[in-house]
């Protein structure tokens, strides 16, 4: 509505409803005719001893009638008065200003789209909701005079970089910028069409990030010019629990809302926030679906685990019943569960699916190269939130897994010889079930193909590309060339084994292969600190050092799995090591200790891992073979479990790409053997793209950043034929899943509950929680459903209540005036 519209309006109706009893009085006192009559003097006489009474009763019965009816009109017409208003806080300085102010008004307007507010009642969505009240909110500002930032929560989500490289701060906070500044300072058309175009995103909700980017927007915003800042979000657990008192992020969530305050209060304006979310929520998730074996080969069956959460407001919410449902490549629908029970707040891991080797069978035209297939697990009915009632897992299914043995100590005799023990277990790849009969097809345990070269076999070497896993047992010493070759094989994603010996020169792995912390081994080597003495050295057992790394949750699951490892004192002779310190340690890469050696006085680390570049070294202080001990003949087959699940970490990298977070990029290192003349990659909506590969320290690479949407995307290598034709060369698939602790719709409250709070009241849970976290009270907390009665989009409380004792008072001077005119007409005795 046009400025001076609403000032005439605001003015003139009170005004001219305020006229009408004095023009009513005026005309009563003259439409009477004064004629001059004798007879009229004595009564005359007697009127002017009351007159000074009757003046005074009129007077009262009059500023009565003008008082009730501009109340009145105030109450029925706030717009206009809320004007003027306005004008008297600024000219005056009588109470605190609102957004209508006359200075240009920039309003930046934080729009939580993440995945949460995709909840829906009704018929609508939490952000149905949200997108309402932000168009309300931008049709109550002046045209060609006010604008608007839109803070979108998918434009400060930041996923990992390629290979899920997290991202400096400078990176984030430029990646950010960037997106956040292409709907800054929007017209009001334009900031319309944005509003309504934008759609729930499939993103985390980081309402740090968003408060970040309004507080450098406010700060960077003209003195001259007028700041408002509304926050529309769900107020759920999921993006507001980190904020809260006690969450990690409260101190920064503080610090920036304090400058975005002391900004908005030079514009005499307050932070407002507005509650689109729903307050009785239950939401049932699949929060993680994962593999038992990280590759799965042909003729192997896979073992799956599911985890269902339950979330909701209200501990006291119903118990819910849920069924669990697959299918493996959209085939057909299979029930793998019975009927689980979960009440609020409960989450269930580990419920198994075992996928049988037929299930997941390769097609004679996938024999060569492998193949993905999808598993997709699902609940039997949908709920509120739909977008976490279904789960994708893309397991790849090999020929096999070739990995390169090089024995540096070969000897005829197998007890002796350096990789026997280690070929065998590696290589193990079928086992019968106990009970079946000889009839019944033996199942394959691992996808191993183990080649074996000796240490002088290793400089003819071109390329370890063809390879998943390099095991270097008791080698003497790495020329440059093949350490060159490692470090490209390592970095490409691979894996590198080093296992210790009697004959390896550790000066020269450290001048070649740690390289001061640079290189590729997690730890300096020293000089064996054993004995190699079978007879009289002592013998040592090992204890976890990282017990949450993946090869080591095995062994620690339970006692028994635990005792493999810390009962066998097999060890009499390993060589000390010291683990990167000061200059030489990296942060981003540092050293894990996956198992300590129990010597006397302090531990000495037995097997150390690091990342180097997008894979993986994995470091053994003692021989492969019995030379430096004696785990392969005693304990419960320490070596075999050990060094399998070792294996199975350092070639699954590789499988990490299949199953990525929404924003993650996919990526996959090209062999010789992959490379095509073009590839395409189809979204979960069907869109084909066309991929370019590109080329990093001469690796040949795909890469893919459009994942924002969770879903099965596919990946396809094509090669040409005659006339110009493609056909495939190559297909495999990759899932993208939403992130679990979006699912959490829990509704925002405060750590300590105040007393007398209602715990069923959502409204007073958020505020309490607001005001516990921000450490202020001078904010505006709106209720989806309760804008209209606030006096609209901008208004709060304190508008409804203004307007309604305004209403109030009107009617009582009104009731007041009746009376009063009634004691005045009453006739003397």
């Amino acid at each position: 509505m046009p400025t001076w519209l609403i000032w005439t309006l605001g003015l003139g109706v009170p005004l001219g409803a305020a006229a009408v009893p004095i023009i009513i009085h005026l005309i009563n006192l003259t439409r009477f005719r004064k004629v001059d009559w004798a007879a009229m003097e004595f009564l005359l006489r007697a009127y002017q001893k009351t007159r000074r009474k009757m003046q005074l009763e009129s007077l009262i019965m009059l500023l009565l009638r003008i008082a009730a009816v501009i109340l009145i009109a105030a109450a029925l017409f706030p717009m206009g008065c809320e004007r003027v208003r306005d004008w008297a806080d600024e000219s005056l300085g009588l109470t605190r200003g609102s957004l209508a102010t006359d200075s240009p008004l920039h309003l930046v307007l934080v729009l939580d789209n993440s995945a949460s507010m995709g909840y829906e009642q009704e018929g609508q969505t939490s952000f149905d909701r949200a997108r309402q009240y932000a168009l309300a909110l931008v049709d109550s500002l002046e045209p060609n005079r006010d604008r608007v930032t839109i803070i979108r929560v998918s434009d400060v989500y930041v996923p990992p970089g390629l290979g899920g490289v997290v991202l400096t701060d400078d990176e984030a906070a430029k990646s950010r910028r960037r997106r956040v500044g292409q709907l800054t300072s929007l017209n009001l058309e334009a900031a319309r069409r944005e509003i309504t175009a934008t759609a729930v995103a499939a993103v985390d909700t980081n309402v740090l990030a968003a408060f970040r980017e309004a507080a450098r927007i406010a700060e960077s915003t003209p003195e001259s010019d007028a700041v408002g800042m509304v926050v529309v979000s769900d107020f759920y657990m999921s993006g507001w629990g980190e904020l809260r008192k006690d969450g990690a992020a409260n101190p920064e969530f503080v610090e920036t809302a304090n400058r975005i305050r002391e900004r908005l209060q030079k514009s005499g304006t307050s932070l407002t926030f507005y509650d689109a979310g729903f307050d009785n929520t239950q939401n049932v998730a699949i929060s993680d679906v994962r593999v038992a074996e990280r590759i799965i080969g042909n003729g192997m069956e896979a073992s799956v685990f599911v985890d269902l959460t339950y979330h909701a407001s209200s501990a006291r919410a119903e118990r819910r019943a849920v069924r669990l449902k697959y299918r493996v490549d959209g085939g057909t629908e299979k029930p793998f569960s019975g009927t689980i029970e979960l009440s609020p707040g409960e989450r269930r891991a580990n419920i198994p699916l075992t996928l049988t080797p037929l299930e997941l069978e390769l097609k004679d035209d996938e024999l060569k190269a492998g193949a993905s297939r999808n598993i997709e697990i699902f609940t039997e009915q949908a709920d509120a939130l739909k977008a976490d009632n279904a789960r994708n897992l893309v397991i790849h299914v090999v020929p096999n897994i070739p990995i390169l043995v090089v024995n540096g100590s070969p000897h005829p005799d197998p007890r002796k010889d350096e990789t026997f023990y280690l070929e065998t277990a590696l290589g193990i790849s079928t086992s019968r079930v106990e009970g079946e009969s000889g009839e019944e097809p033996m199942v394959r345990i691992t996808p191993n193909r183990v080649v074996t070269m000796r240490a002088e076999q290793l400089s003819a070497v071109d390329s370890f590309l063809d390879y998943r896993l390099v095991v270097l047992a008791n080698v003497r010493d790495v020329p440059e060339g093949v350490a060159k070759k490692l470090n490209e094989f390592v970095d490409a994603g691979f894996g590198l084994m080093v296992f210790d010996g009697g004959q390896l020169d550790y000066q020269k792995y450290n001048a070649m292969l740690y390289q001061d912390g640079k290189g590729l081994l997690p730890a300096r080597l020293g000089r064996p600190a054993g004995s190699d003495d079978e007879a009289t050295a002592p013998h040592y057992n090992l204890a976890p050092g990282d017990r949450d790394h993946p090869v080591i949750k095995l062994f620690s699951d339970t006692p028994e799995n635990l005792s493999i490892i810390t009962e066998p004192k097999g060890v009499r002779n390993w060589r000390s090591v010291e683990l990167p310190q000061g200059a030489e340690a990296d942060p981003l890469r540092p050293a894990r200790v996956l198992l300590n050696l129990n010597t006397p006085g302090q531990p000495q680390p037995f097997m150390v891992e690091r990342a180097y570049g997008r894979g993986r070294v994995v470091y053994v202080a003692t021989s492969a073979s019995e030379t430096w001990n004696s785990l392969w003949s005693m304990g419960d087959g320490l070596p075999l479990f050990l060094y399998l699940e070792v294996a199975g970490y350092l070639t699954a990298n590789e499988a990490r790409y299949s199953n990525l977070s929404v924003g993650e990029p996919y990526r996959r290192v090209l062999r010789v053997t992959d490379i095509a003349p073009s590839y395409t990659v189809r979204d979960p909506s069907g869109t084909t793209t066309e991929l370019v590969s590109t080329a990093e320290e001469d690796l040949k690479l795909l890469e893919f950043g459009g994942t924002a949407q969770p879903g099965v995307f596919t990946v396809t290598a094509l090669d040409r034929i005659e006339g110009g034709e493609t056909k495939r060369k190559w297909q495999e698939r990759f899932a993208v899943n939403l992130e679990a602790r979006e699912s959490n719709v829990a509704k925002l409250g405060p750590v300590e509950r105040p007393e007398g709070a209602d715990a069923g009241d959502p409204r007073s849970a958020v505020d309490a929680a607001l005001k516990e976290s921000l450490g202020f009270e001078d904010f505006l907390l709106v209720r989806s459903g309760e804008e209209l009665g606030d006096g609209g989009p901008l208004g709060g409380d304190d508008g409804r209540k203004t307007w309604m004792w305004l209403a109030i008072l009107g009617v009582a001077f009104l009731v007041f005036e009746t009376l009063w005119s009634g004691v005045i007409s009453k006739p003397e005795d």
